[in-house]
């Protein structure tokens, strides 16, 4: 198996370097400079490099503009990091003919990730943990092909140390007789046996492997010091502002208090989640199979199943569609089930690529081009680039910071998330719609009046989206805001408010 290991420059990389040196075997070095933390960034670089060189190991280097990147693709800083790596490392590994990219992550970093996405909201998959192999094509840049990994043409040249030459010296011919455990282990079976000995793998296509899995930081730390292992220390691990790192420095001190066998306690939870997850997914693809057809969801057949909301969300969250939306979906159904048939047919729902339609017995699902808006209504159930009537309306919800000022610019709202909650829905205005415009110190104003004093054309008035909340609306014409113009009054965004929603006409 030829490996490609990326090395960071960190006590956990540097480990698996040293681990994989030992035992031999084809593999080469990786090394990606985000150009983060200014001369620390370019001693990382350095001390990989000069690893590699001193123990014959073929080394690609790539430098990044970082924050160019996230600005440009409008990602944060550890999103865009994470594109920029993965997609250089599908490049590289399939230029340079390799099986599988190698990657440090540890039974902390596990048990951290874990934390991270029950705090954030998850369903089963997200609290199983990462898988110690997996193709690459799931991980890396959606600009790269994951077919061929032909590159997008943003990605950095690669740029490889040709030195000839193996690692040496083999100090030891199987991992297995390594202090703190094999760190293949987690592989299991074949995958095992075949990355200690070399042979090839189908190449079908590129492995994303963590032989680190099974390892703790204790483990890591211990094998570093035994064994002499270089290592460079990232000074912003210390640092509380980023989730992660308050996690790791904060919470699990106060875990290992509690148990200080947690971080094994976790993985092994997080296996016994994945085996759970295993026997839903089975049920599922059963389910799915009986009850959705030609893109159409039979209801009957859905309501027959013990577990059917379950099923209609596994159906449509990989679609795009917000949860608050498909509760509206479900709520829906309930109603249908208790004898509500006049409240059922003819609902419509937006997610950002698809459209769901109800009708007396089925749900269709569409990509949303293909979807026609005859009654003008789009149900905005989360953030996304929704379309109507030809015009199209970007909806974000983004953190709001105490102190900042939100100007508004020209074609752009900004609300109070607790004022406007998902789902709400975008339509034509109508005659007697009104609403309290922001800055009028709640006075009453129609709809067409406020176009009046806009100086808006007949055109620009026909044209105007409307935003509607169940929140804020108790007799079908307060309306919310008109998308571009003017917000309501309730929706100003409060001194305590948490998120903010940003609703912009492009």
């Amino acid at each position: 198996m030829k490996v490609l290991l990326a090395v960071s420059g960190g006590i956990d990389s540097m480990c698996m370097a040293d681990m994989f040196c030992r035992a031999g075997g084809d593999f080469a070095v990786a090394h990606c400079n985000f150009h983060l933390r200014g001369e620390d960034s370019d001693a990382d670089a350095e001390l990989v490099e000069s690893w590699a060189r001193s123990h014959g190991v073929r080394f690609f280097r790539a430098d990044f503009d970082t924050a160019a990147y996230a600005a440009e693709n409008g990602v944060s800083i550890e999103m865009a990091a994470r594109e920029l790596r993965y997609a250089w490392f599908a490049r590289v590994a399939s230029e340079n003919g390799f099986d599988a990219v190698a990657v440090a992550h540890n039974a902390n970093d596990n048990a951290e990730t874990l934390i991270l996405n029950l705090l954030r909201g998850t369903g089963l998959r997200g609290i199983t943990g990462m898988s110690a192999s997996r193709p690459l094509s799931g991980e890396h840049c959606p600009q790269v092909k994951p077919e061929n990994a032909t590159t997008c043409g943003k990605c950095p040249q690669v740029t490889p140390d040709d030195s000839p030459g193996s690692c040496a010296p083999k100090i030891c011919a199987t991992l297995g007789n390594m202090r703190g455990g094999d760190p293949l282990l987690a592989m299991g079976g074949a995958e095992r046996s075949e990355a200690i000995c070399g042979t090839q793998l189908p190449r079908e296509e590129i492995r994303l492997i963590r032989p680190m899995l099974g390892m703790s930081r204790a483990d890591i730390e211990a094998y570093a010091k035994e064994h002499g292992v270089e290592y460079r220390e990232d000074r912003t691990n210390a640092e509380n502002d980023a989730q992660r790192n308050r996690i790791r420095n904060e919470v699990f001190p106060e875990f290992a208090k509690i148990n200080p066998s947690f971080v094994r306690t976790l993985n092994a939870d997080m296996e016994h989640f994945a085996q759970a997850e295993a026997i839903v997914d089975d049920y599922f693809r059963e389910a799915e199979d009986k009850i959705l057809t030609d893109n159409k969801i039979n209801v009957e057949g859905l309501l027959a199943l013990k577990h059917w909301k379950y099923v209609l969300f596994r159906i449509l969250e990989p679609l795009g569609f917000h949860a608050d939306t498909i509760g509206a979906v479900q709520k829906l159904l309930e109603d249908r089930a208790a004898g509500a048939e006049g409240t059922f047919a003819g609902k419509r729902f937006h997610s950002p690529t698809h459209v769901l339609e109800t009708s007396s017995a089925s749900i269709g699902i569409r990509p949303r081009e293909a979807a026609a808006l005859a009654d003008g209504t789009v149900t905005v159930g989360g953030p996304g680039t929704y379309v109507l009537g030809g015009r199209t309306v970007r909806i974000e919800l983004l953190p709001h910071i105490p102190g900042t000022m939100l100007k508004q610019p020209a074609g752009t709202l900004i609300c109070d998330a607790a004022a406007l909650p998902f789902p709400f829905t975008l339509r034509g205005w109508q005659a007697g719609d009104w609403m309290r415009p922001f800055g009028m110190e709640g006075r009453a104003k129609k709809l067409s009046d406020l176009f009046t004093d806009n100086k808006l054309s007949l055109t620009e008035k026909d044209a105007a989206i409307v935003v509607a909340s169940p929140a804020l609306d108790k007799d079908g014409s307060h309306v919310a805001a008109v998308a571009g113009l003017r917000m309501d009054e309730a929706l100003r965004v409060a001194k305590g408010s948490v998120q903010i929603v940003r609703i912009t006409v492009l």
